[in-house]
């Protein structure tokens, strides 16, 4: 090793690179400035437009299914279960069948359809489309299961859409304000 020492030109060699070492060339170069600026642009964007971004927050809480507890279930009493009746009880009824068949039954009337445009998620091409498959109140929305919602998600190629924007939630509120009015 002293030969490295005695050779002038190796000792030079050694202070540039240990000079070379000392100097932060990283920080000082232009291109992590412009890095550094593009990273908090892009940064800044991503934030600004997920702030401004609407959320629907009903479709990103869990809703927990009601169910009974097993008290509730075990104090409930079993149903009398009545005698079937006899052929004789049945001929007994038959004036009151023949009277209750000869009566006029008026129709009940049909409830008024709802605009089911106030919903988030639903257009007027797609009420028209629910409209078509019957469904035309806040009410029919609002007692739909996971069954009906995956079955007319899949009819109408939805892709999720009433689950992710609550359409049941959205239904069920609007159903009790148009129910208490």
């Amino acid at each position: 090793m002293t030969w490295l020492t005695e050779d002038s030109s190796v000792g030079a060699a050694r202070a540039r690179a240990e000079k070379a070492m000392g100097i932060s060339l990283g920080l000082a170069s232009p291109l992590w400035i412009a890095f550094g600026a593009a990273a908090s642009a892009g940064a800044a964007w991503w934030w600004m437009t997920r702030w401004t971004r609407a959320v629907n927050l009903e479709a990103m809480t869990p809703h927990a299914p009601a169910s009974p507890s097993l008290a509730a279930i075990e104090a409930v009493p079993a149903p009398e279960i009545a005698p079937e009746p006899t052929l004789a009880a049945v001929s007994d009824l038959a004036p009151a069948f023949e009277k209750i068949a000869a009566e006029t039954i008026e129709p009940v009337a049909a409830p008024e359809p709802d605009d089911l445009t106030r919903l988030v998620g639903i257009g007027p091409k797609l009420a028209d489309a629910l409209a078509a498959r019957g469904v035309t109140c806040f009410s029919q929305l609002a007692a739909w299961t996971a069954d009906d919602l995956a079955t007319i998600d899949a009819a109408l190629s939805l892709k999720g859409r009433a689950v992710r924007d609550a359409w049941v939630a959205q239904a069920k509120r609007f159903a009790s304000a148009v129910s208490a009015h």
